[in-house]
């Protein structure tokens, strides 16, 4: 049987899991309305949603998503055609036909006409995990693509509200990061001792994860209850609105948490070593990085000079859950050409 479709209740297709429908059709509102299908993405990422495999949206699923003919009870019939499929659809046919329009118009294309080659979509192991930090600032590197089309972590360039004080100034390749990371991982787990290590922070991970998601619960609990408080004049609507904006902030902090706290918490239980290390050879992103959260408290990369292609020592410190914790995050250095 196929694998399940996001926004269905399960493989058989004919039952719509409605809170996933009704992202769907956000979203698909979202493109018809000119957004790009990586602010798609960034819609179902910030309401927690996920992939039905567990992994996070990005712009390319999202793509694929879209382009599938089961979300709008379609399927293509022997001869190419769009027929209906027998099951219901999240989405209309005219809708489905709009998105279509909208892939074919924005590809680009050749002199010749034929679609032009782009990068494929890189599957970061980090890249959603606040795992890895600037050495100098503190902050989060994020995935992004080099002028040249090459995946790396930066340091996001300039402060904004959402994040004061970043400099801009670290760069690093990923797949070299990811690399040196995992061969230290191999390395640690031959240790003796690091099955128990794990067991202990994945319990803990579990613990914190349901802590937060209490915690999730009684802040849309208490959002819910604002409504009620200002028709009773318990507070204004003034108040209620700011306190709703505050809440929303929150709730999209906890849901981060929560995210990266299950991808530890997911971390298989294997019998050995040997088969955790072979496990993480050939192991997706997403499940590398819940096992990184379960040994890492934090990666942080500092500068390098232009073009390098190894790692230096020095450059990139990996701090252990095993050993004392990090110190507090360094505050942005001063540019010495300012």
């Amino acid at each position: 049987m196929a694998p399940r479709v996001f926004g269905f209740a399960d493989a058989s297709r004919q039952t719509l899991l409605e809170s996933e429908a009704q992202a769907t059709r956000t979203i698909v509102d979202l493109r018809i309305d000119g957004a790009p299908r990586a602010r798609c993405a960034a819609y179902l990422r910030e309401h927690g949603f996920v992939g039905t495999l567990g992994g996070q949206f990005t712009s390319s699923i999202v793509a694929r998503l879209f382009r599938n003919p089961t979300i709008a009870g379609l399927m293509v019939d022997k001869d190419g055609a769009l027929v209906d499929a027998g099951h219901p659809g999240v989405i209309t046919r005219a809708q489905f036909t709009q998105l279509q329009a909208l892939d074919e118009a924005e590809t680009k294309r050749n002199d010749d006409g034929t679609p032009v080659e782009v990068a494929p979509e890189y599957d970061y192991v980090f890249g959603s995990t606040d795992l890895v930090t600037c050495g100098l600032c503190g902050a989060s590197l994020h995935g992004l693509r080099t002028n040249a089309g090459n995946p790396g972590y930066t340091c996001p360039d300039g402060p904004r509200a959402d994040r004061p004080g970043t400099c801009g100034r670290v760069r690093i390749s990923a797949p070299l990061l990811e690399d040196y990371v995992g061969t230290h991982v191999v390395a640690r787990l031959l240790l003796p001792g690091t099955l128990a290590a794990l067991e202990e922070a994945r319990e803990e991970a579990g613990r914190q994860l349901a802590e937060q998601q209490e915690k999730l619960k009684a802040l849309r609990e208490g959002v819910d209850e604002l409504a009620g408080m200002v028709l009773r004049r318990e507070v204004t609507a003034k108040s209620a609105a700011l306190a709703k904006a505050d809440a929303t902030r929150e709730v999209k902090s906890i849901k981060r948490t929560i995210r990266r706290l299950q991808k530890a918490a997911d971390t298989p239980v294997l019998g050995t070593v040997e088969e955790l290390v072979d496990w993480w050879n050939i192991a997706p992103a997403e499940s590398k990085a819940g096992l990184a959260l379960l040994m890492l408290y934090r990666i942080d990369v500092f500068p390098a000079g232009r073009g390098t292609r190894s790692i230096k020592p020095g450059r990139v410190k990996l701090w252990w859950r095993h050993q004392p914790p990090p110190p507090p995050r360094r505050a942005v250095e001063p540019d010495a050409s300012s």
